[in-house]
């Protein structure tokens, strides 16, 4: 037996089990309740234990914004794989915006909210979730070349950062602030009508402007 491979999937498990507690935590009690305290009491663990995992509350974060991640691309690859490649665009608008009813969006979008506010004090908090998000927009862009071959490098750009703006924005308000869901068709119908204009009109080409770029 693998004394070594044993200990590293217990760890994972134990790291697992932390990072969906502060997950439901953070959906449900938001930020003002995380606390190793109230992490142990709701993964059934000793605070002692998950200090042991995660020193300090901003490794864990970090940490919990690549377990999210690996959880919605989980969700997203178990749709995307049946849908043809020019085809994968709107299915992963449809997911991204909750109108796909047979690949429904994980239940923890107030989480996300919960990061960008931790995020405000935390350089590292703030680099993973910069990271995750301008890969989330390199996958748009991809996706949208595919789609419409008819829009330029800098159209693909500005809509991809565009996109991702609204989503994050749609998902504060639908999920954290309680508006109705039925706002889910309104902004993906709107996705579509933004695309339009920009294969109508698209931007200028070498505009000093770059989505995506970061200051200092």
């Amino acid at each position: 037996m693998n004394t070594a491979s044993s200990d590293d999937d217990l760890s994972l498990d134990k790291k697992t089990q932390i990072l969906n507690a502060a997950t439901k935590v953070l959906r449900v009690q938001g930020l003002q309740a995380l606390s190793f305290v109230s992490i142990a009491n709701e993964a059934g663990l000793s605070r002692q234990l998950v200090r042991y995992y995660y020193s300090d509350l901003d490794t864990l974060m970090v940490d919990l914004c690549g377990h999210l991640q690996k959880v919605y691309q989980d969700f997203l690859v178990a749709g995307i794989v049946d849908v043809a490649e020019v085809e994968r665009l709107g299915f992963f608008f449809d997911f991204l915006f909750g109108v796909d009813q047979g690949h429904p969006l994980p239940d923890n979008l107030e989480t996300y909210d919960a990061l960008f506010a931790y995020a405000v004090g935390s350089e590292s908090v703030k680099d993973r979730l910069c990271e995750k998000y301008v890969t989330l927009g390199s996958v748009i862009l991809h996706e949208l070349a595919i789609a419409h071959p008819a829009l330029d490098h800098t159209a693909c750009q500005e809509l991809s950062f565009l996109i991702v703006s609204m989503m994050h924005a749609h998902w504060s308000y639908v999920a954290t602030l309680g508006f109705s869901p039925h706002h889910n068709r309104i902004a993906r119908g709107a996705i579509d009508r933004l695309i339009d204009s920009y294969i109508a009109n698209a931007p200028a080409a070498g505009s000093d402007e770059k989505p995506w770029s970061r200051s200092g």
